[in-house]
């Protein structure tokens, strides 16, 4: 029910709809919850990530820039959004007024710019790390192609979204549905290929189980946000012949929400090993425990050998067992001349933290990729 009688929608209002010209939709309220909560989740990770490589690392690099700019263009999404929904950013077309159409339409090529550039910054966040991390001449020039790819196309959306489709000057809406389609297809295509370029590096290593488990939830983040991308194509897809914009843009832009953020968590996580060691390391010795609470149990049983005859237990002194193997061992030294010593200085100076991812993708050996 409209609580102004002179305003007019853009659409007439249909038989099964209401109009409401001045209230929140259920819509625009779940979109307050939704920005609200992933901006506070990024937020919350970046500010991990800045501890960990300033505090903890003392070491910074190109990668903490660009993802603080990524993260930028989250706050900058939600702050764009919520003022659009005085425009009809959320509400249907027959309870948005044509003067608040023309306003909208100026914003939506801001939202468009800002959903373009911060998961290109993300991902080229994520390819700087890679480049700092592995010299190997193949996986810098995929770093090199994939960089460019995602520069050349943010460039050539935002002077499409900024010229020819631009709805301030041309009312035809699939110009612009087009490009968002584009846009969507390319984000899963270049996630993706980022998400699978350190792979081979991860294969080139022997890691330990816990150093699997954390990496395997940082890719699997990386796939929630192809999933995610790949779920809002179906609502890009659904405005094409829907004429209610305002309404189905704002439902894309939920997923819109989750993808963005969703870049900046991923490549914030890479890189909180040395945090989790620090203050969390419980986290990390959850695998060793278990491994070693198996060994305990094993040496524990074989105290109690079953003769082969009966149903008779010996019992077994581990005493015994760690006297023979010390007598063992000093006849074996016994045995060992040494005739001349060296002294070997280690390059890599050990650090109070522990390693840290940079290790785990370059460690000091370096990583030739298998040859």
């Amino acid at each position: 029910m409209s609580s102004d009688r002179t305003k007019v929608g853009v659409l007439p209002v249909p038989d099964d709809g209401d109009q409401d010209l001045d209230g929140k939709t259920d819509l625009q309220r779940r979109i307050i919850v939704v920005y609200v909560v992933m901006t506070t989740f990024s937020s919350m990770i970046l500010g991990l990530r800045l501890y960990t490589r300033i505090f903890i690392r003392r070491l910074t690099g190109l990668d903490d820039v660009l993802v603080v700019l990524s993260w930028l263009g989250c706050v900058a999404w939600l702050v764009i959004c919520f003022e659009a929904f005085k425009y009809g950013f959320g509400q249907h077309l027959w309870n948005v007024t044509v003067e608040q159409l023309q306003v909208y339409t100026k914003m939506l090529v801001g939202i468009m710019v800002v959903y373009v550039w911060t998961p290109a910054l993300a991902k080229l966040s994520l390819l700087a790390l890679y480049y700092r991390l592995n010299p190997d001449s193949k996986i810098r020039s995929c770093i090199y192609t994939l960089t460019g790819l995602v520069s050349g196309y943010s460039l050539a959306i935002t002077i499409v979204a900024a010229g020819p489709c631009n709805p301030q000057y041309h009312s035809d809406q699939k110009c612009l549905t087009d490009l968002n389609l584009f846009m969507a297809c390319i984000n899963i295509i270049t996630d993706f290929l980022i998400l699978c370029l350190p792979v081979p590096m991860l294969r080139a290593l022997q890691l330990p189980m816990k150093q699997k488990v954390l990496l395997g939830f940082v890719f699997a983040l990386g796939s929630g946000v192809v999933v995610i991308s790949t779920v809002r194509i179906i609502y890009v897809y659904s405005m094409i012949s829907n004429p209610d914009s305002t309404y189905n843009i704002a439902k894309a832009c939920i997923f819109s929400t989750i993808e963005l953020n969703g870049g900046v968590i991923c490549a914030c996580g890479a890189l909180l090993k040395p945090f989790i060691q620090r203050h969390m390391p419980w986290i990390l010795s959850l695998s060793s425990r278990n491994g070693s609470g198996n060994r305990f149990r094993v040496r524990k049983f074989k105290m109690f050998r079953k003769h082969s005859n009966g149903g008779k237990f010996e019992l077994r002194s581990t005493n015994a067992e760690k006297n023979a193997r010390k007598q063992a061992s000093n006849k074996l030294n016994r045995q060992i001349e040494v005739t001349r010593s060296y002294t070997v200085r280690d390059s890599k100076t050990a650090k109070d933290n522990g390693d840290s991812m940079d290790d785990l993708f370059a460690p000091t050996a370096g990583w030739n990729g298998g040859r």
